[in-house]
C-alpha cells in the first residue's frame, strides 16, 4: 500500500517515543523544532525515560512530556519487546502520528498496540518477520558509523513523511538559560566522564590523568576550571588548588542553568557537550573511537570537535584493538590520549575568544 503524505492541515496530536540520554535529547530538538513550524496546531507529546525528561518540561516545543520509569524502556526475559511501555502510550488515547525513534525492530514491535492514524520510525537493512510501522526510514547497518548526524536521521522520518523542506534547525533547550543571574565569563565547565544508564562511556573518555594537567593550563592562563558531573565522577584531590568542584551540587536543569552562563565547556562526547551545544553556549568536545559526523556538532557553529589524526577514527567500537607500536597499552584508547592537555587548552581558548 503506497503512503499517503501527512496532512498537516488536520494534524492534531503527535507522539514521539525515544529512550533516551542527556544528549539524546538535546539531539532531537530540530526535529522537534520542524515539527511545531510545519504544524503548530499540533499538540506533541513526548515518551522518555523519567530521568531525562526535566530537560523537556517548559520547552516550547512539546506540549506534554511523559517522564517513564527505566524499566519500561528495559527488554527483560518475560517482556522482551517492551510489554508496559507500549501499554501506557496506549492509555492515552488516540494520536494521528506516532513516531519511533528507536533503531531496533524489537523496541517498536508493540507500537501496533497504540491507535495511531499512522506509525512512523526506522528500519534497518536486515530482514524482520512483521513491521509494525507504515512509514520507515531504512537506516544502514553499520548505523554507528555512518557519516550523517543523529538529529538529521530524527528529521528525515518528519521529512519523509510530510514532504516538508527542511527548515535547518539547530539543537535547542533555550528555555534552560538563566537569565536572572550574573554570568561567568571566564568560568570554564570540565566534564571528566561519559555514558550514561544507557550505554557504559569508558572508551569515550579523555584520560582522566589529563584533567588537571588542562586545570593547571586554564588557571595560568586566567581562566576558572569547574568540574561538573555525577558526585564522585572525579577525585578532586589531583586537581590544582583554585579548581572548583560542581560535582552533584546541580540537578539535571541545574546544571543545565549554571552552563549556560559559563564562558565555555570541555567534555569528552557526553551529554552535558550536547546540552552546553543546544544552550549556546561554545563547547569543545574530545572525540576518539565515536564519529563526530554523527555525534558531533549539528548546525552549531558555536561547537568544536576535536579528533587526533589517526588512520584509525572513528572505530566506533566498544574496546581499542588497533597495534600499540610502541606505545604504552594504558594508554587506549590512543585516539584520546593523542590529544595532550596543551594543544586542548590552546584551541579551547581560541574557540572560546572566537565565539
Amino acid at each position: 500500500m503506497k503512503f499517503e503524505v501527512l496532512d498537516l492541515v488536520n494534524l492534531r496530536r503527535v507522539a514521539i517515543v525515544r529512550c533516551c540520554g542527556l544528549g539524546d535529547v538535546a539531539q532531537m530538538t530540530p526535529l522537534l523544532q520542524q515539527i511545531r513550524q510545519d504544524a503548530p496546531q499540533a499538540v506533541v507529546e513526548i515518551f522518555l525515560n523519567a530521568n531525562v525528561a526535566s530537560l523537556l518540561e517548559g520547552s516550547i516545543w512539546v506540549d506534554r512530556v511523559h517522564g517513564l520509569p527505566m524499566e519500561d524502556f528495559t527488554a527483560t526475559r518475560s517482556a522482551p519487546f517492551l510489554n508496559n511501555l507500549w501499554e501506557k502510550i496506549r492509555q492515552q488515547g488516540t494520536y494521528d502520528a506516532l513516531f519511533c525513534l528507536d533503531l531496533a525492530w524489537s523496541r517498536t514491535l508493540l507500537s501496533c498496540r497504540v491507535k495511531a492514524g499512522v506509525r512512523i520510525g526506522f528500519r534497518t537493512e536486515s530482514w524482520r518477520p512483521y513491521r509494525p510501522l507504515d512509514f520507515t526510514v531504512t537506516v544502514p547497518l553499520d548505523y554507528a558509523r555512518n557519516a550523517d548526524h543523529t538529529s538529521l536521521w530524527f528529521l528525515r522520518l518528519w521529512l519523509g513523511s510530510t514532504d516538508m523542506e527542511d527548515h535547518e534547525f539547530g539543537p535547542d533547550l533555550a528555555h534552560l538559560r538563566d537569565f536572572n543571574t550574573d554570568r561567568l565569563p571566564r568560568h570554564v565547565a570540565l566534564v571528566p566522564r561519559a555514558g550514561n544508564d544507557l550505554v557504559a562511556g569508558d572508551l569515550k573518555q579523555w584520560p582522566m590523568t589529563a584533567w588537571p594537567k588542562l586545570a593547571e593550563l586554564l588557571l595560568a592562563r586566567g581562566w576558572q576550571p569547574v568540574v561538573m558531573g555525577r558526585t564522585g565522577d572525579f577525585d578532586m584531590k589531583d586537581m590544582p588548588e583554585g579548581t572548583l568542584d560542581m560535582q552533584g551540587k546541580h540537578s539535571v536543569t541545574g546544571a543545565a542553568k549554571y552552563i549556560s552562563r559559563c564562558a565555555g565547556l570541555i567534555g569528552n562526547d557526553s551529554g552535558l557537550y550536547h546540552i552546553a551545544l543546544a544552550l549556546g553556549t561554545p563547547a569543545v568536545g574530545l572525540f576518539g573511537p565515536t564519529a563526530v559526523a554523527r555525534t558531533g556538532p549539528f548546525r552549531a557553529p558555536h561547537g568544536l570537535a576535536m579528533t587526533a589524526p589517526l588512520p584509525c577514527v572513528p572505530c566506533c567500537a566498544d574496546r581499542c584493538t588497533v597495534a600499540a607500536e610502541g606505545r604504552e597499552e594504558k594508554g587506549r584508547p590512543f585516539c584520546l590520549s593523542s590529544l595532550t592537555p596543551e594543544s586542548v587548552c590552546e584551541r579551547a581558548i581560541q574557540h572560546f575568544l572566537r565565539s
